[in-house]
């Protein structure tokens, strides 16, 4: 089990941050020096699931990434591990350190809305007070942790002034939508759907530049597999939005998609590119999606 830290203290202060309220304010806030890039295994890992396709009211935080977190100490990470949960039924009882949605949670709340909650409760934890925080998102997660930092680095309005986050994680991202979003659009209509659809207007607010940084700069690592039936490669890694370091499992490693935030161990056939996609190296030995994630969040640069 990951250790239990300091969720978002609910003052008036920190509601007013997540309503928007005196958010010009707060964008002239230049903030303490950004913290020097570094290999690091003590930050503080933001865990954020994916879409919840069955409309429970709540979902298990901790089945979702306990085997991660039990892995990723096990090979010696020292930083605190926060399990998002953004449902109204995400509760800590399931695990979930924090809920970004305790009274709106449906899949009604758009993906920005909840990038932005993201990014106010890493202000508030942790970047304000000069610390760095690494983020890893499975699924319709990864679209969160993305819009996160791309609110934050265009200094729109209603989000912090600046966070800090050093490396950033993509499992099986929708970054260009998939197939099983599109039929959802069609027959849910869900909010959340229609986000993950692509074209749609959160990919077009979303796709205004390449992968974003934040103040510290923040070193993207996409993992996908061509043997995900529910997210394309091309979708959850692609060569075109400046991501330094992209990894496909292939066919044969049978690597589906609730597999990449759950398999750690073993050797995977991949290929894998760390220039951004401009060149490829085949592995048939490749290291379990887990374990990539570590890599990339304890390498500063190359892994």
């Amino acid at each position: 089990m990951g250790k239990r830290v300091r969720g978002l203290t609910w003052t008036t202060t920190c509601a007013a941050a997540l309503l928007g309220i005196g958010a010009p304010s707060a964008v002239a806030d230049p903030g303490p020096t950004p913290p020097a890039r570094d290999n690091s295994t003590t930050e503080t890992v933001y865990l954020v699931k994916g879409y919840d396709p069955d409309g429970k009211p709540g979902v298990n935080c901790a089945s979702r990434w306990d085997g991660a977190i039990t892995a990723m100490k096990r090979w010696g990470w020292k930083g605190d591990f926060v399990r998002v949960g953004f449902y109204t039924g995400d509760k800590k009882k399931n695990g979930c350190d924090i809920n970004l949605a305790k009274k709106d949670g449906t899949r009604e709340l758009g993906i920005k809305e909840l990038g932005r909650r993201l990014a106010w409760n890493v202000h508030l934890n942790h970047s304000r007070w000069g610390r760095s925080v690494d983020l890893v998102g499975h699924s319709m997660g990864s679209l969160i942790i993305r819009a996160a930092v791309a609110g934050t680095e265009r200094h729109e309005e209603g989000w912090p002034p600046y966070i800090y986050v050093e490396d950033a994680v993509t499992l099986g991202g929708p970054h260009y939508g998939s197939r099983w979003a599109t039929i959802c659009k069609e027959f849910q209509a869900y909010q959340q759907c229609a986000d993950i659809s692509f074209p749609s207007k959160f990919h077009s607010w979303l796709h205004t530049t390449g992968v974003p940084r934040s103040e510290q700069g923040t070193d993207w690592t996409l993992v996908g597999s061509k043997a995900d039936t529910t997210v394309h490669s091309k979708s959850s890694v692609p060569d075109q939005d400046g991501a330094a370091h992209l990894v496909r499992y292939t066919t044969s490693s049978k690597i589906e998609h609730s597999q990449l935030r759950q398999i750690a161990y073993g050797w995977w056939p991949m290929s894998y590119s760390n220039n951004g996609g401009r060149s490829w190296v085949n592995d048939s030995s490749g290291a379990a999606p887990i374990r990539v994630a570590f890599n990339a969040l304890h390498w500063e640069s190359a892994w």
